[in-house]
């Protein structure tokens, strides 16, 4: 795979990322993770919001367009 393959599969992985729902694009700015009561889910929630958060930074910070899913609310 050349150096440019590499960052095209990269940015594409990122950008799959990027452009998933976490829980405030879902439920909207009052959305608590805690209101599953269950603290596993509760923590798996706050990961994946990170991982959504992180590509997103990633590829602003370097000029990469992407489609951020729609609020619901």
């Amino acid at each position: 795979m050349t150096t440019e393959q590499k960052l095209e599969f990269l940015i594409d992985l990122i950008k799959k990322y990027a452009e998933s729902e976490h829980g405030y694009d879902i439920h909207g700015d009052y959305f608590d993770y805690s209101d599953g009561g269950n603290y596993d889910d509760t923590f798996e929630s706050g990961a994946v919001y990170g991982e959504i958060s992180f590509a997103r930074a990633l590829l602003e910070k370097i000029g990469e367009p992407f489609i951020y899913p729609n609020k619901k609310n």
